[in-house]
């Protein structure tokens, strides 16, 4: 992972060699050892600065903000989820073992992307603060639904400069008792919205499709659930697996930002082919910039 992260810091923008180190990933890690302190402090190090907070201007009012988090896969190119792209119509989607609805379409039209920024930093303020990048396009699962479909990439009107670029684990999906690392821009137990906050000592509880009756989650196929961390400015942040150091899922829903359980992730293996499809509109979109970019002055 450490050379992973030292390669993508050094390049402008993503390149096909890029791309194929980064969904491979660490490859054949399994994670039955049991991680130490050790190894999870440097996952939240490495990690930290691949981590950013997105915030959407909301159509009704500029000064209508919603933060979300996630992880930058590529310089221009960020996983988040679905419900911090699109506009929700209801607030409490309702999903059974299958992946599918039991209160109708959770989601109408996307928003403009142009109206989503990307901030970078340990606190953000989207307010007062300049953000790092634009965007200039979303890609999603197709349908309405949040349902074991709730993850989307963004790709960015420039690179994000000197901010580790994570992996994203695509060959293989988490197991119950998996060590992971959620981090996200929902401060923590004290749910200080805008500070990012590593969630230490989490473990996956269950896979779907399954229900689980001492917490009260529901996982569709492609979801799995975790002990903490959905607090309000976590969604769309990353679940990050402690040994092999890849983001294995993405905050989609959960109960209280304090509770155990019930805080529901989306598998990012079980939509290669979306990310596959997003790093190449992110290598298009950088070789378009550089086209356009202006010509060095000689002198």
């Amino acid at each position: 992972m450490t050379h992973t992260l030292r390669h993508a810091l050094v390049s402008p923008f993503i390149t096909l060699a890029a791309v194929a180190t980064i969904l491979v990933g660490a490859g054949c890690v399994r994670r039955q050892q049991t991680p130490d302190d050790r190894m999870i402090r440097a996952v939240e190090q490495e990690s930290s600065t691949g981590v950013v907070a997105i915030a959407t201007t909301m159509a009704d009012a500029p000064s209508h903000l919603t933060l979300c988090s996630g992880a930058l896969v590529a310089p221009n190119l960020v996983l988040t989820a679905r419900h911090c792209v699109s506009r929700a119509v209801t607030a409490t989607p309702s999903c059974d073992a299958r992946g599918r609805s039991h209160n109708g379409d959770h989601l109408a039209e996307d928003v403009d992307p142009a109206a989503i920024a990307v901030y970078t930093g340990t606190q953000v303020r989207p307010d007062v603060d300049a953000p790092a990048a634009r965007a200039v396009r979303t890609l999603h699962p197709t349908g309405q639904v949040l349902c074991d479909a709730d993850v989307a990439f963004l790709v960015l009107d420039r690179p994000i400069q000197n901010a580790a670029i994570l992996s994203m684990r695509l060959h293989s999906s988490v197991e119950a008792g998996d060590a992971i690392v959620p981090v996200g821009f929902g401060g923590g137990p004290l749910n200080v919205v805008g500070h990012k906050v590593a969630r230490t000592n989490s473990t996956v509880l269950a896979t779907g499709p399954s229900a689980n009756a001492e917490t009260g989650a529901v996982l569709g196929p492609r979801e799995f659930e975790v002990d903490q961390a959905t607090c309000r400015g976590d969604s769309g942040g990353p679940a990050i697996d402690v040994l092999s150091g890849e983001i294995v899922g993405v905050v989609s829903r959960g109960g209280s930002c304090t509770g155990h359980g019930n805080h529901v992730y989306t598998r990012v293996d079980a939509y290669k082919r979306l990310a596959q499809a997003a790093f190449a509109a992110a290598n298009r979109e950088s070789d378009v910039a550089s086209r356009f970019a202006p010509a060095p002055d000689h002198k």
